[in-house]
């Protein structure tokens, strides 16, 4: 048993399926779990335990949900697959002490995970996750616990409440009404059914692919980014569909495909809900992206006075803002994102219905939504690049990270330095370079973001070299 793998990272412990991610680990990790609510006693009754498509999901699932129940929680096993904002919606709608979900999100398919929501139906708070770590160190040095009289464990549908609620949160007659043709793409996650079951009995029709369940996932990824969407954009192409929209594993992420078939990523989705969102309902409120996502949010929220918070990578730090209250719409790089009047937790079916509704109010095209955009805060491109290294290379690359002070990146001099998370180079034009070493694996991400693809490209690039330590950098 691999003791030291269990450890918490952004969002939760992730481990390969029957290495260190087993049975036996799942138990512990659940055993925690318990051990935290019993001590912490925050507000609720019972625990929620769901799970995705991955190899193994159910298995898991049933085992952490015996072990919370063996330690005297009642608990609720979803009786299906459900997406990562289900379960933290029934978490929160049921008044639950917190909730367990089974999934590695957009990972590799070798890989799962367990996440924990907390009763306010979002990711668990920095705070909270070192309590469940602080547990389990007990458990696993052999400290003894009192033995408690084993709760209730019983099997119910998670996800009906779920989707009754999203329908409150758009205009979904018009949406139906507008005799849009759309292409779902579920990647053979567990939000599979979820945008078909909301857009039917109107004029809209939806084409849905990917959404068997393939324990593989057809071979990729199950991340909604452009090398991983070739059947959307064919389909759309092929069909003369209005749109694609793609959802991660856990469908708490989003993908979007123009009716040309052109990739339309998460911050050009974020630029786009956010635009939509005061413009067209009229909605106020403080705005939070992470470091990695797009200054197209900074340039929106100055056009419309609306006050900007920037927090690490980690849409828990995006949660911790929207318990605040204030909060209009938080996003990441990654293509999560969340609003207000829903739970604190990112969200990649509302996203998709929130595409539809500006198309639907806004008269407009996907593509025509993007350039509405453009027009106001100039042309942004972005890519991301994940530099894969052998683990004894990642102290060194770790320490060029930290410590690189290059005063000039591809060309372009450098105006500041940003370390809240990793390094960030930010240019005078607008363009901005960033480099984040992994926490819990052998990755260093490298992001950019610049008004050309050539331009980014050329920023990557030299990302990387600044990330192996050679010298052509500049």
């Amino acid at each position: 048993m691999k003791q030291a793998e269990i450890r918490f990272g952004t969002d939760g412990w992730r481990g390969v399926i029957d290495d260190d991610f087993n049975e036996a680990n799942v138990r512990l990790v659940a055993r925690a779990v318990a051990e935290y609510l019993h001590s912490a006693k925050p507000e609720g009754h019972g625990v929620l335990v769901g799970y995705d498509n991955r190899l193994k999901s159910e298995v898991f699932a049933r085992v952490a949900a015996e072990e919370l129940a063996r330690c005297g929680l009642p608990t609720v096993l979803s009786e299906s697959s459900l997406s990562s904002p289900a379960l933290s919606f029934a978490v929160h709608h049921r008044k639950a002490q917190g909730g367990v979900m089974i999934t590695a999100s957009h990972n590799p398919p070798q890989f799962n995970g367990f996440k924990f929501k907390a009763n306010y139906g979002g990711s668990a708070l920095p705070e909270i996750t070192e309590q469940i770590e602080a547990h389990l160190q007990r458990i696993l040095s052999g400290e003894q616990v009192a033995p408690r009289a084993p709760a209730e464990l019983r099997t119910e549908n998670l996800t009906a409440e779920y989707l009754q609620h999203l329908k409150t949160l758009v205009e979904l007659p018009r949406i139906l009404g507008m005799g849009w043709k759309v292409v779902t793409d579920a990647m053979h996650g567990s939000g599979a059914g979820y945008l078909r079951a909301l857009l039917q009995g109107g004029h809209t029709q939806v084409i849905p692919v990917r959404e068997e369940r393939d324990t593989q996932f057809g071979g990729v990824n199950p991340e909604p980014i452009a090398p991983n969407l070739g059947m959307l954009m064919q389909t759309v192409v092929r069909e003369g569909a209005d749109i694609g929209i793609a959802l991660d594993g856990d469908a708490d992420r989003v993908g979007a495909v123009d009716e040309r078939g052109n990739f339309v990523d998460s911050h050009r989705i974020f630029a786009i809900t956010l635009y939509h969102l005061v413009k067209r309902r009229g909605w106020r409120g403080r705005v939070v992206k992470t470091i990695s996502t797009t200054n197209m949010i900074d340039a929106l929220c100055r056009h419309f006075g609306l006050p900007l918070t920037v927090t690490p990578i980690g849409f828990k730090y995006i949660c911790e803002n929207m318990l605040q209250g204030d909060v209009l719409i938080g996003g990441e790089e990654s293509g999560g994102i969340g609003i207000q009047h829903h739970i604190p937790e990112r969200d990649g079916v509302l996203m998709g219905l929130m595409l539809l509704e500006a198309m639907t109010l806004g008269g407009k095209k996907l593509s025509e939504l993007v350039q509405e955009v453009f027009d106001l805060t100039g042309e942004h491109h972005y890519n991301r690049i994940d530099l894969h290294l052998e683990r004894e290379e990642m102290p060194a690359a770790r320490e060029r990270v930290a410590q690189t002070e290059a005063r000039e990146v591809a060309g372009l001099p450098v105006r500041a330095i940003d370390r809240m998370d990793g390094t960030k180079f930010l240019f005078e034009n607008g363009a901005w370079l960033l480099l984040r070493a992994s926490g819990t694996e052998p990755v260093v991400r490298i992001y950019a973001e610049a008004s050309t693809p050539e331009l980014v490209q050329s920023l990557l690039t030299a990302g990387e070299a600044l990330v192996r330590g050679e010298q052509n950098a500049g």
